[in-house]
């Protein structure tokens, strides 16, 4: 039997990473985490930061594939400098690190912020028609949506280097800790601020509420690491479950919001799955052969739900 590569994670110890790490460990995969603390997840460690040259070298010593997740997860998880230091300048860290190191590919843990459509405090310029695609320009108009970007602009800069590189543009993940959130934004979502369940951030997913559940985010991380690429090649995935977390229809949803602004591209595909979300999720089925498994309707489908719009 061959024996899989080395996987080094970064970010491994937060929200996200743990569920890589058991992700990967399940899949027969030898890891290392890299975190700004340790975790039980598993006994290859790295402690320090990702804006550190000689801890991401130290870190990438040996192994044969990157996940870069480590970052500050959003909008306020810091000031706008302290959001860029992190993710810009931890990412290229990273990047250079791996091709020093001569590792093959490196899968970086992009968001759907790059479209400029996440979180209210930035400009939240509406997308041009939906289901949004790769085409789609990017618009990004806040500190954490920017650093995305730039962040997938030095994945694919160093393509040229032969390494190949992915971003995965995950939406709002919808981990354990935020059920309580989710079911409070549905309860009364034009009152709805902050964290009054109690949960580590808001409930996200932008106007439209788009969400993917963990296990499937994991999922997603090791197939792009078994995707056939040819060397110096990118590629970028949008990542979310088929439906949204909203009360009322995707198309109704985006009619009240912005009248005609937002072109639908597929009627069909809202009309066979109202609550389809805003972005093409396609192309992710056909190149990475990945589909959603788990949906977290119910938490808003209850008997208790107020069904009120949102």
């Amino acid at each position: 039997m061959t024996m899989k590569p080395l996987v080094l994670v970064t970010g491994a110890a937060g929200l996200l990473g743990r569920y890589i790490l058991r992700e990967l460990i399940h899949a027969g995969y030898p890891v290392r985490g890299l975190d700004r603390r340790s975790s039980e997840e598993c006994d290859d460690w790295v402690v320090g930061d990702v804006t550190d040259a000689t801890t991401v070298t130290r870190a990438v010593k040996g192994a044969g594939l990157v996940i870069h997740a480590a970052a500050r997860a959003n909008i306020w998880q810091g000031t706008g400098e302290e959001i860029m230091h992190t993710n810009v300048m931890g990412t290229w860290q990273v990047f250079e690190a791996a091709r020093r190191e001569g590792i093959a590919r490196v899968v970086f843990c992009s968001s759907d912020s790059v479209i400029g459509y996440t979180v209210r405090e930035g400009a939240m310029k509406p997308p041009l028609y939906m289901p949004v695609d790769l085409d789609h320009p990017l618009q990004a108009t806040d500190p954490y949506a920017l650093s995305k970007i730039l962040g997938e602009d030095i994945a694919r800069s160093y393509t040229h280097w032969g390494m190949q590189t992915v971003a995965l543009r995950t939406v709002f993940v919808a981990y354990p800790e935020m059920v309580g959130e989710i079911r409070a934004r549905h309860a009364s979502p034009e009152t709805y601020r902050g964290t009054p369940a109690g949960g580590p951030s808001s409930a996200g997913g932008g106007m439209f509420y788009n969400y993917i559940d963990p296990r499937d985010l994991a999922r997603a991380f090791r197939l792009a690491l078994e995707l056939e690429m040819e060397p110096g090649s990118f590629e970028a995935f949008f990542l979310a479950a088929p439906e949204t977390l909203a009360g009322e229809t995707t198309v109704e949803r985006a009619r009240r919001l912005h009248g005609d602004a937002i072109e639908i591209r597929r009627p069909e595909l809202y009309q066979s799955n109202p609550f389809a979300g805003l972005y093409d999720v396609e192309h992710a089925s056909a190149r990475l052969g990945f589909r959603a498994e788990h949906s977290l309707r119910h938490l808003i489908e209850a008997p208790s739900s107020t069904g009120e719009k949102q």
